[in-house]
């Protein structure tokens, strides 16, 4: 039985992974596809939403860009699996993507920031008022890309992104 959630961000990227799977389908079949999903949820079609991504697909979209969630993190695979199989690259806010097949990673690293929390926890024990603790944004962000992924795809990485990027993996 699929994956069924009950959170309504997770119920939209559930939808839009539906829309994937059948992405190569006619504007026609996906639609109603769609509205079937829809209609069985107990909602109404919203419009031609699904239809319009395949269409982008079709048109000549090479890479699909996954915004960071705690559901997009544990479904990572899944994501870039389907991409993949759809033809399509994958940029994730996650570094660890890129190792298990994204195209592209970009975000913090997550592992010095939950290093950072023991300060933080030590601070509070010491008796400082946690709000008076500041807010620390990200030191240290991470920008990985997966040659062999973009090889299989087919996409040439532009020369000023290798530059960049922290770490090449192949």
């Amino acid at each position: 039985m699929p994956f069924r959630s009950r959170v309504p961000a997770e119920r939209q990227a559930e939808e839009v992974a539906q829309a994937f799977a059948i992405a190569h389908q006619p504007p026609a079949a996906v639609y109603s596809r769609c509205t079937k999903i829809l209609r069985a949820r107990g909602k109404r079609p919203r419009g031609r939403r699904a239809a319009e991504q395949r269409d982008e697909i079709a048109s000549g979209s090479t890479t699909l860009i996954v915004q960071p969630s705690p559901f997009t993190y544990r479904q990572r695979g899944r994501i870039i699996a389907s991409a993949m199989k759809n033809g399509l690259g994958t940029i994730f806010g996650f570094p660890v993507a890129a190792q298990e097949g994204s195209l592209i990673a970009y975000g913090p690293d997550y592992l010095h920031m939950y290093r950072r929390a023991p300060l933080y926890v030590d601070r509070i024990l010491k008796g400082t008022n946690p709000a008076d603790l500041p807010v620390e944004q990200p030191a240290k962000v991470e920008f990985l890309i997966n040659l062999q992924t973009a090889k299989t795809l087919g996409i040439e990485v532009p020369l000023s992104l290798l530059i960049r990027a922290d770490e090449l993996l192949e």
